[in-house]
């Protein structure tokens, strides 16, 4: 027991500091590319901070475990918005002046109904993962095409050895997830068998918390660089990339079971909290700490549910 539970330990913290060198390399390859800064937020850096969960429900996929699969994509959508995002609504000052907010947060609950009504047989298929994975490129072109590209190229200013240094650390950051992620979820999959705690329980919580930690590592540094508006851009294409890339991939390399909990729950806690973030935003241009405090009670009510259920 000791020894799955120091693997796991040792899983998430190769996951925080892979996901951590992964981030920041990421974010200077976009910008010594001249890719804007609102860009890189909505594509790059969600991109990079979902490939935990990618990682992760892929290679349950693999070994046969798709309701793990399912449950950490779902339950880092939940993480993301009622946690992390809370968190900054909290104790940040989040002001929206993105003016493609409307066009994301639209397109994070319209995939979301996607998401739901492809789960309603119980099964996500290869068809339905291809449709998935075709409205991620659509997703992206219109990113590409909507937002304009910084045509300040700083790639002169960077030396030889600073380049080298960012390609390392993508490298080491990549090996890093990939190596925590396997240990996630081989040591889950024991540790919910010792615990006694069903697989899709572990996977919508520890596991979906233990992914998430990217997305709770650029929030946090954006709170206190008072960049929060980069943290919700993050958050909202972190989800769509958890809808569309995580189980859209995980679908093609085998048929995803969806059991009862996700659809009755999972799902709809998922989209409530998307809306909970995104109506009053709108409405208000800003995200309220309300908001916040609401959104957080929520996750952790859905949490103590969870385990209480067991």
């Amino acid at each position: 027991m000791l020894t799955v539970i120091i693997l796991f330990v040792f899983g998430l913290l190769c996951l925080i500091k892979g996901g951590d060198w992964f981030v920041d390399s990421a974010v200077e390859i976009a910008k010594v590319s001249g890719l804007s800064q609102v860009l890189i937020g909505a594509t790059i850096v969600s991109i990079a901070t979902t490939l935990p969960e990618l990682i992760v429900s892929s290679t349950a996929a693999l070994h046969g475990e798709t309701t793990m699969s399912v449950g950490n994509a779902v339950g880092s959508m939940i993480c993301n918005i009622g946690f992390i995002l809370a968190i900054s609504a909290i104790f940040g000052n989040i002001v929206i002046k993105d003016k493609h907010f409307k066009m994301k947060s639209i397109t994070l609950v319209l995939y979301t109904f996607v998401l739901i009504a492809c789960s309603l047989d119980k099964k996500i298929v290869k068809v339905e993962s291809v449709l998935l994975i075709t409205l991620l490129i659509v997703y992206i072109y219109t990113n590409v095409k909507t937002l304009k590209l910084n045509n300040n190229i700083k790639a002169a200013n960077k030396s030889e050895v600073k380049l080298r240094k960012i390609m390392l650390n993508f490298i080491l950051g990549l090996c890093l997830i990939l190596l925590g992620s396997n240990l996630i979820v081989d040591n889950g999959i024991l540790l919910a068998e010792l615990m006694k705690v069903p697989t899709a329980v572990i996977s919508l919580t520890l596991i979906a918390l233990g992914t998430s930690l990217p997305e709770l590592v650029v929030g946090i540094s954006s709170l206190l660089k008072g960049n929060e508006e980069i943290s919700v851009g993050n958050i909202i294409g972190a989800n769509i990339f958890n809808i569309t890339l995580v189980t859209g991939v995980s679908g093609l390399i085998s048929e995803l079971r969806i059991i009862p909990q996700n659809l009755m729950l999972d799902m709809p806690i998922a989209l409530l909290v998307s809306l909970i973030l995104i109506i009053p935003s709108l409405i208000t241009k800003r995200i309220l700490k309300i908001q916040g405090l609401f959104l957080i009670s929520i996750y952790f009510s859905y949490i103590i549910y969870m385990f209480q259920s067991v």
